[in-house]
């Protein structure tokens, strides 16, 4: 039974949720009250982005068991989830008691999580340094500390656990991007800028993801999108698969003069809302390109098609009145 409960768990870490669902199905056919079968089935529930029906379950098993460890894991993860600074803070009540009891490297990920949606780097940090360090020995964790010593403006030392995991990690392009943006504060915005418009010349910059990404994101936050679209394209020449690429085409393509790109931004952007409804950042682009082009109706039509791919997500339903009676006032 342990092995099977652990074997479930790794199936929802690794994201083969039909699979997972299934065996959890077996297990409650066998015996509906079945404790870890039900904390099984809330996890997949928060994995699936059903936030309400996950603390709605997990409620009920910490009732039963209110020192259960995964259940308040759960707990502590569903508070992460909801994403306000008011919830973090109660998340890390959860893992420092956890971590305090049980002392592994998880427990210790989670808790750092939690520090930092709660914006305490300062207390994240001075918590690290209690911590052995067999603990914070893994990508994982590093990643973390990378972060906190990024937002404490520790550039260098920044810089310095990044090296590592980019040793551990050659390809990984997001790290190098960080490593590359770090340099900014440590040599100044302006001298930090012609390096990069100088190193772009060079004919090996035309296939380097990192550099290219980097480039987009400056003409992004420059609002020059033309030139942030074709980087973007670039990339996505070079990883169709890159999904940072493609999100931040979406974004852009939706702020385009050209009406054309505009919809092709807002079917993008559609695509990504429909597969995560509660992605703010998606959520808030797509809705305002929907209004500034004046198609509510449409928005209600992606709103109801949302809907049926996540009927646990209740805040749709709000969604779906508000611009219903938008749509009413408009008809009057």
């Amino acid at each position: 039974m342990k092995e099977k409960f652990f074997e479930i768990k790794e199936l929802i870490r690794l994201g083969d949720l039909e699979k997972a669902e299934k065996y959890i199905c077996e297990m409650l056919e066998s015996d509906p009250n079945d404790f870890y079968a039900r904390l099984l089935q809330a996890e997949l529930f928060l994995k699936k982005g059903g936030i309400e029906k996950a603390e709605k379950l997990c409620y009920e098993l910490i009732k039963e068991m209110p020192t259960d460890r995964y259940a308040l894991s759960i707990k502590g993860r569903i508070l992460l989830a909801k994403g306000t600074k008011q919830c973090a803070n109660e998340a890390i009540e959860i893992f420092r008691y956890l971590f305090s009891q049980f002392n592994t490297s998880a427990f210790l990920y989670w808790l750092l999580e939690a520090y930092i949606k709660a914006k305490k780097y300062k207390e994240a940090w001075e918590f690290l340094q209690s911590v052995s360090y067999s603990l914070q020995d893994s990508p994982y964790i590093r990643r973390l500390k990378a972060r906190i010593l990024k937002a404490l403006k520790r550039y260098e030392d920044a810089i310095k656990v990044y090296e590592i995991l980019l040793k551990e990690s050659p390809k990984d392009t997001r790290i190098k991007k960080e490593i590359l943006l770090l340099k900014k504060y440590l040599k100044g915005e302006k001298k930090w800028e012609k390096e990069i418009e100088a190193i772009s010349r060079l004919p090996s910059a035309q296939r380097d993801v990192t550099l290219l990404l980097t480039q987009a994101q400056l003409a992004k936050k420059k609002k020059k999108f033309a030139e942030a679209i074709s980087l973007y394209q670039q990339v996505l020449k070079i990883e169709p698969e890159n999904q940072e690429a493609a999100l931040n085409l979406a974004f852009c393509l939706v702020k385009s003069d050209d009406p054309k790109q505009v919809d092709i931004g807002i079917e993008q952007l559609k695509q990504f809302f429909l597969a995560n409804p509660y992605n703010h950042p998606v959520r808030n682009a797509l809705f305002a390109a929907y209004k500034r082009r004046n198609r509510i109706a449409e928005l209600l039509s992606t709103l109801q098609e949302a809907i049926l791919h996540h009927p646990e997500k209740v805040k749709i339903y709000g969604w779906i009145k508000r611009y219903q009676k938008m749509l009413d006032n408009q008809s009057s």
